[in-house]
């Protein structure tokens, strides 16, 4: 490599700066690399160039470099120096890995592990893990209240497989399961398999709904006007699927609300949110209005009215 000069074997000029001489250096290096080119003299092309790096990289060698010319500086070399010719190759392929997203460790300023001064193996770098996959489950406010397991299908090699996803009681909604060692395989021998991770998507209930995603429930319970006139125990259904009595005060408003303790979602630990009842007061219609039922509600109607209209003559009395 005697009349070989430095900046030439990089492919910058002699003015370049250091990312200029580090850019140039990498691209080279991953067309020359024995692994990967078809060149016989590959290897000693691609040992050149490490060779020039080295001493371009460092600004006090290159400094040198430049004030004595290759010849002088190529000479001047202390003994022991390793040329093109007497590189060891055995372990180079590393180099390679550490430039796609290795480890790193002991790299460099050029991304390579090691150094090219001396004859030695090039560190081994940690084989890459694998890509992780992102996925969406969907589930029910039961599903949610109860604990369940869902298999679901995802890619694996040419085909896919089906994993089980256990989904946690009480999770909220955009929750994120991770399954580790379930995502793609790595691409190198002995890497470690990506991880897999599950999005959960709640479907709305058509008669709960969740109370800022917490264990609370709210439940709509529709109400007659007999009932809420008049009052009584009414049957109100849970989440668990039973039904447990409420007692609805005389004269209930619509909108009102009232609280059953203890029958909102389940927790991991069991424990039970509440649930919330909101009455909506749900008139008659078609054949539930019957003449008997039309009278009556004329009767309510008048008896409404007189009381309205003798409060209002009280209350003017008393202003006056």
């Amino acid at each position: 490599m005697a009349t070989t000069d430095y900046y030439q074997v990089i492919g910058v000029a002699r003015n370049a700066d250091a990312d200029q001489i580090k850019q140039a250096f990498r691209a080279k290096a991953r067309k020359l690399h024995p692994d990967v080119s078809d060149d016989p003299d590959a290897g000693k092309k691609f040992s050149e160039l490490n060779e020039a790096y080295e001493v371009l990289s460092d600004p006090e060698k290159r400094a040198k470099y430049d004030r004595l010319g290759h010849e002088q500086f190529v000479s001047g070399r202390p003994a022991g120096y390793a040329t093109a010719q007497d590189v060891d190759y055995g372990d180079l392929g590393s180099i390679i890995d550490a430039m796609f997203g290795g480890s790193g460790r002991g790299q460099s300023p050029g991304g390579f592990s090691g150094g090219f001064g001396g004859r030695q193996h090039v560190r081994p770098q940690r084989p890459r893990k694998g890509q992780d996959l992102h996925v969406g489950l969907r589930v029910s406010l039961r599903d949610v209240h109860q604990g369940v397991s869902k298999l679901i299908s995802v890619p694996s090699g040419d085909g896919y497989k089906s994993i089980e996803v256990k989904v946690p009681k009480a999770v909220k909604p955009g929750g994120k399961l991770r399954l580790r060692g379930q995502g793609l395989p790595s691409p190198m021998a002995g890497g470690e398999p990506g991880d897999l991770f599950v999005k959960i998507h709640i479907e709305p209930d058509p008669q709960f709904s969740r109370i800022d995603d917490g264990l609370d429930l709210m439940l709509e319970l529709p109400l007659s006007i007999a009932e809420a006139t008049l009052g009584g125990k009414v049957e109100v259904p849970t989440i668990d699927g039973k039904v447990v009595m409420l007692t609805v005060p005389p004269a209930t408003a619509s909108e009102s609300r009232f609280r059953i303790g203890g029958h909102g979602l389940a927790s991991v630990s069991d424990k039970r949110g509440d649930m919330f009842v909101k009455v909506r007061i749900v008139p008659p219609s078609g054949a539930e209005l019957t003449d008997t039922l039309r009278d009556a509600l004329g009767e309510m109607k008048k008896l409404s009215s007189s009381t309205t209209e003798s409060s209002a003559g009280s209350s003017s009395g008393e202003m006056e």
